[in-house]
């Protein structure tokens, strides 16, 4: 008896133990509305909508779950046009819709939504003190936000597109956050000590009553702000991007171009101790009362390997009202009102001396000249422009992307050291080859065609192009050496 008791525990105890199979709970298919898929799905489950207009609002319920439209299978952006989340108060037949996505319940990187259009939102009252999050309010959680087109929503307090409030640190993807409305934060709000990671997202077209038209934190937040395109968008404050109230965001490889604000910053806005990391951004042209590219006030960043360029409106950086900035390794040109005021001693005199491209800069190494761009939506350098290699020589460069040291601006210039003819031609010693020792000894000494970029035939980095980069490239082809960079 006591050897059937024992076995029949240990059955019990292997059925309690094994794993739940995770399962795809097809909308509509299995469940009319995606809120009732989500209800009844677990963590591990994925809730897969069909394409459709579903008028509905949806709370994730602290679940690790994929909620995905068929764009995680055919990563067609029509299925994201297609498959729409959306919270008409008129077709829902309430007048108080609030957010047509919320993450309340301390979601966490397991619970992911993917591949829709959440639009028509209104957002969520906090505490009687305005709506938060018109598409999509997130708080105390850290879901993943990816490939979603969040358009035509609006907040009356912050994040008419999407709020990270209250510890929040989400990952925000790959989206198309447009045409949303908020009073502060059009596109993106960073509240209260939250630290999303904001990348790869096209913000564009938003607007703010008052600050942050396409972006904005405040009060200890510290996002991650990396290679978004944050255009067209607008505020009375930071048109593009606003920090305030000490927050710590860190800016870094973005697009931040014609935005425009009605007061300060038109491009970026910097107020109340707010202490941001500004590196490797285009910031161009923007258009601003004051401070057309970057407005600082009573604040202290550190502005590092940027384009500031060909603001319509406003100086290129504006500092006031007991501001500490380090600026340096920057080009700051063409702004319509200048491009300095109020920044440290010695910024912009660029009778200093020269870079290590040899183009007049000032003692923090900022030059102003124009940045010869490939096109202005992508903003690529040309392989002439003064910005390639010219920014600061501490920041690594990523080991495919050539070149003797990181360029300024958001677009790195891609070439391959000792490739001086720019052929390409590849051999058992990769793209250097004879022909690249005949084009350096022709441009020296025979009035050949420059290199362009000229620091391709720089080979062994040290800031010349002379006879000592072709016993460099001799010593690399013949003798067995290898090129320092």
């Amino acid at each position: 008896m006591k050897r059937s008791f024992v076995f029949c525990v240990a059955i019990l105890g292997w059925f309690v133990a094994k794993p739940t199979e995770a399962k795809i709970i097809h909308v509509p298919a299995d469940s009319s509305a995606i809120q009732a898929g989500i209800n009844g799905a677990v963590d591990g489950d994925t809730v897969l909508v069909a394409r459709g207009q579903y008028y509905e609002r949806i709370d994730l319920l602290g679940k690790g779950i994929l909620v995905a439209s068929d764009f995680v299978f055919d990563h067609d952006s029509a299925t994201i046009d297609s498959t729409v989340i959306d919270a008409d108060t008129s077709v829902l037949g309430v007048s108080d819709t609030g957010s047509v996505v919320v993450f309340v319940s301390a979601e966490d990187s397991s619970c992911s939504i993917i591949g829709f259009t959440i639009q028509n939102g209104i957002g969520t009252v906090v505490q009687d003190d305005g709506r938060y999050g018109g598409g999509i309010y997130c708080a105390h959680s850290r879901p993943t936000i990816k490939g979603n087109v969040i358009k035509h929503n609006c907040a009356s307090h912050s994040g008419g597109g999407v709020c990270c409030d209250i510890g929040s640190r989400p990952v925000i993807t790959g989206n198309t956050i447009r045409g949303n409305d908020g009073g502060s934060d059009g596109g993106i709000s960073c509240l209260f000590f939250s630290s999303p990671t904001i990348c790869g997202n096209r913000v564009v077209n938003n607007s703010a009553a008052s600050a942050g038209g396409g972006i904005g934190c405040a009060t200890w937040a510290s996002p991650t702000i990396m290679g978004n395109a944050v255009t067209d968008n607008s505020a009375f404050l930071g048109g593009g991007i606003c920090c305030m109230n000490y927050s710590s965001p860190t800016i870094v490889g973005n697009i931040v171009a014609s935005n425009s604000a009605t007061g300060y910053g038109g491009g970026i806005s910097l107020h109340g101790n707010s202490l941001p990391a500004i590196r490797s951004n285009t910031i161009f042209a923007n258009s601003a009362a004051q401070g057309g590219g970057i407005y600082c006030d009573h604040s202290s960043p550190t502005i590092n390997s940027n384009i500031i360029a060909s603001s319509r409106n406003g100086k290129g950086i504006f500092c006031e009202y007991e501001s500490y900035p380090v600026i340096h390794y920057n080009n700051v040109c063409n702004n319509a009102d200048g491009n300095f005021h109020g920044c440290p001693a010695g910024v912009g005199d660029t009778t200093w001396g020269g870079n290590f491209g040899g183009t007049p800069c000032d003692s923090s190494y900022n030059i102003m000249r124009v940045p010869h761009f490939a096109d202005s939506t992508d903003f690529q350098l040309l392989c002439n422009s003064p910005c390639v290699d010219a920014g600061d020589p501490s920041i690594c460069i990523a080991a495919d992307s050539g070149g003797c040291r990181i360029d300024m601006g958001a677009r790195e210039y891609l070439y391959i050291l000792g490739d001086a003819n720019s052929d390409g031609s590849i051999t058992p010693k990769g793209a250097v080859t004879v022909g690249d020792l005949v084009f350096v000894v022709d441009y020296l000494f025979r009035w050949g065609p420059d290199p362009c970029p000229c620091r391709a035939a720089d080979t062994n980095c040290d800031g010349e192009v002379n006879v000592a980069d072709i016993v460099c490239l001799i010593n690399y082809l013949f003798r067995g050496g290898g090129l320092p960079c």
